[in-house]
């Protein structure tokens, strides 16, 4: 019963707002702006998503060099066979800061990889313009069209926020291994 009420509630709804937007002069209104607006906030969106994933990429590229480095200078069984001795306050440190150079390392590029995680976007779906669509009347054509963007946008703010937080703990992430390298080489 309560799902009847609802569906009559919403095609009233409709209904109404049918009425009230073919009763209303599309120059009247501020439609035209809201749909340039939320064509430019897609846009927005869609480049920092560009940007984060650019970003992204030079930080893979400074893993790729701290990599050679690490696998040179920083060697695990070094690291292990220093575990296995009875170890001064300096071995300790040096023991501490070569596994923390190895957890930065593989957490920075887990972090980087949710940033270029390739993660269904939301676009406009060209494919559902129709012959029926076409014949509306415009002002609730417009109102479709931004409601749609709407959506797409509030879809793609929230997956640029969380790569945006994965980008910034990457970049944690990589100031901590530097940190831990510089540690574990300055050590003696």
């Amino acid at each position: 019963m309560l799902q009847i009420k609802r569906s009559f509630k919403i095609e009233k709804e409709k209904s109404f707002a049918d009425d009230t937007l073919k009763k209303t002069d599309l120059d009247s209104t501020a439609i035209v702006e809201y749909l340039e607006t939320v064509r430019s906030e897609y846009e927005i969106e869609r480049n920092k998503k560009q940007s984060f994933e650019d970003r992204a990429g030079l930080i893979i590229t400074l893993l790729g060099a701290i990599c050679i480095f690490l696998f040179e200078k920083v060697q695990i069984k070094d690291i292990i066979s220093q575990m296995t001795m009875s170890l001064t306050f300096i071995d300790f440190i040096k023991v501490i800061s070569g596994l923390a150079v190895y957890i930065c390392f593989g957490f920075t590029l887990f972090m980087v990889v949710l940033v270029i995680n390739v993660k269904q976007y939301n676009n406009f779906e060209v494919k559902h313009i129709d012959e029926m669509l076409l014949k509306q009347m415009r002002l609730a054509a417009l109102a479709k069209i931004i409601f749609t963007y709407r959506d797409i946008i509030m879809q793609h703010r929230e997956l640029n926020e969380k790569k945006a937080e994965a980008f910034r703990k990457s970049v944690y992430g990589v100031f901590a291994t530097l940190v831990s390298i510089i540690i574990y080489i300055s050590v003696i």
